[in-house]
C-alpha cells in the first residue's frame, strides 16, 4: 500500500475510511498511513478524499509533506545496507522501519518461510532475517514477499485473502505490495528488494504469467549488477562484512538458478551471463554462513576465487546451496541438448556425456548428502529436507530426460518393432532400469516428504519438484504404454503414477502451472489404468472440484494445442470411467495445456513422415481431423504413445514448465 504523509499522529476529522466506518479511533504511526488498525489488519488506508483515486486504481494527487522530527521517533536500522540520504527529504517507504506493524499471526508465517521454505530457507540469512523481523526492521519488501509464499500453503492466510481465488489469489494480495515498494526504489535498490523480486519471480511462474515472470527476471539481474557496483565502493572494514557479501553471492546465485529454469526454451535469451557468475564463489556451508565465519570456496568452473589471499590457504567445502547450484547447471545441460538436438543431429555419446556430468555431481556430495535409502529421513529430522529432495529431484529429472530422448530416438526410427524389443535383450533394457529407478527415487522423496508434513499448514512443493514429479511418472506411463517394460513392472508403473497423480492433484490447488501437468498425467493414467482391458476398468477417483479451468489461467499462451476426439453420442459413455481426470473440454490436453492449433517454439524435427498437418489436431472447420478414430471419447494406448512422442519432440513439456511459452 502507499506510504501517504498525514498531518498530525491523531487528527480530528482524519480518520481513514475504514476506521470511519468502523467508527474506531484512527491513529497515524508517526505520522503515515496506514494507521494501527489498518497495519493490523493488512488493509489499504486511505482518507475520503482519496477514496476516487483509489477506487480507480491511481495513488492520491498530492506531494508528500515532510514534517519535523517528533521526539522519540526511530531511526534507520543501522543494519540496513542502503547508503544515506540527506536530510530534509522525506525517506522512501522501505527506508523507514517498518509502519506495517505484523500480527503474531504473519510474524509466524514469514519465521516459517525464512526456516523452512525453498529457495528462502538456502539463499537467505536466517539469524539476521529472524532477529529483524522480531524488530519490525525488516523492510517492507521483503516481509511482503515472505508472505507472498506463505499464503500459498498458509490455511489462514488463504481463508482470510484468497476467497473464491485460493492460494494463487491470497499470494497476489502479497505480492502486489511488494511490487509497488520494489518499484518505488529502482534508484536505489537494497539487497531486500532484489530478494523479494526473487520470490515474486516464483509467483509469477507459478501463476503461468510467464512474461511478467520473464521480465522480471530480467530487472533481477539488472538491480543486482548495480547493486553489485554500489556494494564495492561501501566500506570493507565492517565485521559482518562476510555476511553481507556472502548474503549477495546467494542472491545472485538464486537469479542464476531461475534464469537456467525460465529460459529452457529456444528465444529467450538468459539474464546472467558467463561473465556474471565466473569469479563469484559457489554457496559456503550454511553453518559458516549463518555464524558468520569467513571461509574460501571453488567457483562453478572449478578454480580458487578471486579473494583467495595466498593459493595455498585451503578451500572449504561447498554448501548445500552450491550442490542445488551444480544440479541446476547440469539439469540445464541436459535441456540444452534436448532444445538444439534433431532426428537427424542425435547423438549417442553426447546422452553419455551428460550423463557423466550428472554422475560428477553426484560423487563430489557430501557422504550426508549421498542418495541413500532413508537418507531424506535424517535430513527431514535437521530441517533440511526439502533442501535435500530439491537437489536429488534435479539430478533424477535430469537423469530421466536424458535416457527418455535416448529411447525417444530409437522408437520413432524406421523399423522399430515391438517384438524384437521384447525377445532379444539389449543395452536399451538398462536405460529403462535407470528410468524406473529415477522415478521411483523422485517419487520416494516426495512420500518421505509428505509423511513428515506440518499439519498445520498445506504440503507445498516447489515448482521444480512438481515437474520432476511430473516428468518421472509421465515417463514411466509412457513406457508402459508403450511395451518397452516387462509385464511384471507393470503395476510398479501403476503405484507409481498413482502417487504422482495425488501430488500433481494436490500442486495444481496451490500452482496453477501444474494443472496443465495433471491433467496431461491424468489422461495417461486412465490409458494405463484401462489399457485395452476394459472389462477390468478401475473405479473411478473422486475429482477435486477446485481446480479452474485451465483456460482461465493461461494469459501468456493461448494458442496452445489440443488433440480434441469426437463427441460421444451418449453421454453416460463420457462419464464412464473418467477416474480422477478433473473436468476438461473433450480431447487429449497436451502438456501446454489449451485448445487452439498453435504448437509450443521448438528446434527439434518430428520423426520421420511425421509432421504438424498429421497430427490429429482439429480441423478448421471445428470437425475432428480423418487420423482420429470414427467414435469413443477415450484414445488408445497407441495413440497417447504417438501424441505423447510428438509432443515431447515439439519440446511442449518445456515450454509447460516455463508457463505456456511466450
Amino acid at each position: 500500500m502507499a506510504s501517504v504523509v498525514r498531518g498530525t499522529s491523531l487528527r480530528a476529522g482524519g480518520a481513514c475510511v475504514r476506521c470511519r466506518k468502523g467508527k474506531t479511533k484512527c491513529v497515524y504511526e508517526n505520522g503515515r498511513a496506514p494507521c494501527r488498525n489498518c497495519a493490523k489488519g493488512m488493509h489499504e488506508c486511505y482518507l475520503p478524499s482519496e477514496s476516487m483515486a483509489h477506487h480507480h486504481g491511481q495513488s492520491p494527487a498530492r506531494p508528500p509533506r515532510p514534517r519535523e522530527s517528533l521526539p522519540g521517533e526511530r531511526s534507520v536500522s543501522a543494519t540496513s545496507d542502503r547508503q544515506p540520504v540527506a536530510s530534509g527529504t522525506v525517506l522512501p517507504r522501505n527506508m523507514q522501519t517498518n509502519s506495517e506493524k505484523l500480527n503474531p499471526e504473519l510474524v509466524t508465517e514469514c519465521e516459517r518461510v525464512i526456516s523452512k521454505t525453498i529457495p528462502s530457507c538456502v539463499a537467505f540469512h536466517k539469524p539476521s532475517f529472524l532477529q529483524k523481523l522480531k524488530n519490525g526492521t525488516l523492510e517492507a519488501s521483503i516481509v511482503n514477499g515472505l508472505l507472498t509464499c506463505a499464503a500459498r500453503s498458509s490455511p489462514a492466510l488463504i481463508r482470510r485473502y484468497g476467497g473464491q481465488g485460493g492460494a494463487s489469489a491470497a499470494a497476489e494480495h502479497f505480492a502486489v505490495k511488494a511490487i509497488n515498494i520494489i518499484m518505488q526504489n529502482l534508484d536505489n535498490p537494497s539487497l531486500a528488494d532484489i530478494q523479494a523480486l526473487c520470490l515474486l519471480i516464483i509467483h509469477e511462474w507459478g501463476n503461468r504469467n510467464a512474461v511478467r515472470a520473464y521480465i522480471y527476471l530480467g530487472q533481477a539481474s539488472r538491480m543486482a549488477q548495480m547493486y553489485r557496483i554500489i556494494a564495492v565502493h561501501q566500506n570493507r572494514g565492517d565485521p559482518d562484512q562476510f555476511i553481507k557479501d556472502e548474503s549477495f553471492r546467494r542472491t545472485l546465485w538464486l537469479i542464476y538458478v531461475l534464469d537456467c529454469f525460465l529460459t529452457s526454451s529456444p528465444g529467450r535469451q538468459p539474464a546472467v551471463s558467463h561473465h556474471d557468475i565466473k569469479d563469484v564463489p559457489l554457496p559456503c556451508l550454511d553453518m559458516s554462513y549463518n555464524f558468520g565465519t569467513p571461509v574460501y570456496v571453488r567457483t562453478l568452473a572449478g578454480g580458487p576465487p578471486p579473494t583467495l589471499p595466498d593459493p595455498s590457504t585451503p578451500l572449504s567445502e561447498v554448501g548445500e546451496f552450491g550442490h542445488i547450484v551444480m544440479a541446476t547447471q547440469a539439469w540445464r545441460n541436459v535441456i540444452e541438448m534436448l532444445t538444439t538436438v534433431t532426428s537427424v543431429t542425435f547423438s549417442e555419446e553426447e546422452c553419455a556425456s551428460l550423463e557423466a556430468g550428472i554422475e560428477a555431481v553426484r560423487s563430489s556430495l557430501p557422504p550426508h548428502f549421498m542418495d541413500k535409502p532413508g537418507q531424506i529421513n535424517l535430513h527431514i529430522t535437521m530441517g533440511s529436507g526439502f533442501t535435500y529432495a530439491m537437489l536429488h529431484c534435479l539430478l533424477h529429472c535430469a537423469t530421466i530426460m536424458v535416457n527418455r530422448r535416448r529411447l525417444l530416438h530409437l522408437v520413432t526410427t524406421d523399423g522399430f518393432n515391438h517384438e524384437t524389443w521384447r525377445m532379444v535383450p539389449h543395452v536399451h533394457l538398462q536405460t529403462v532400469d535407470r528410468v524406473f529407478a529415477a522415478a521411483h527415487s523422485v517419487v520416494s522423496l516426495l512420500l518421505a516428504l509428505e509423511a513428515n508434513a506440518d499439519k498445520d499448514a498445506v504440503l507445498n512443493f516447489p515448482l521444480v519438484m512438481l515437474f520432476s514429479c511430473f516428468t518421472a511418472c509421465s515417463t514411466v506411463a509412457w513406457f508402459s504404454l508403450k511395451g518397452l517394460t516387462p509385464g511384471d513392472v507393470n503395476e510398479t508403473a501403476e503405484s507409481i503414477v498413482r502417487d504422482g497423480m495425488r501430488f500433481l492433484q494436490d500442486g495444481a490447488n496451490i500452482w496453477i502451472l501444474a494443472v496443465p501437468w495433471y491433467r496431461h498425467l491424468s489422461v495417461m493414467n486412465k490409458v494405463l489404468r484401462n489399457g485395452d482391458r476394459t472389462l477390468q476398468r478401475a473405479p473411478p477417483d473422486p475429482t477435486i472440484p477446485s481446480i479452474k479451468e485451465d483456460t482461465a489461467s493461461q494469459p501468456d499462451n493461448p494458442d496452445s494445442m489440443d488433440y480434441e476426439r469426437p463427441q460421444s453420442a451418449n453421454a453416460q459413455e463420457q462419464a464412464d470411467g473418467r477416474g480422477s481426470e478433473p473436468p476438461r473440454k473433450s480431447g487429449f490436453t497436451t502438456i501446454n495445456g489449451g485448445s487452439a492449433g498453435a504448437s509450443t517454439p521448438a528446434t527439434a524435427s518430428p520423426p520421420p513422415g511425421q509432421t504438424k498437418a498429421d497430427s490429429p489436431a482439429p480441423s478448421s472447420s471445428g470437425q475432428p481431423a480423418d487420423s482420429t478414430p470414427a467414435s469413443g471419447n477415450d484414445m488408445t494406448a497407441a495413440e497417447l504413445c504417438v501424441a505423447f512422442e510428438r509432443q515431447l519432440l515439439e519440446l511442449d513439456d518445456l515450454a509447460a514448465f516455463m508457463g505456456g511459452g511466450v
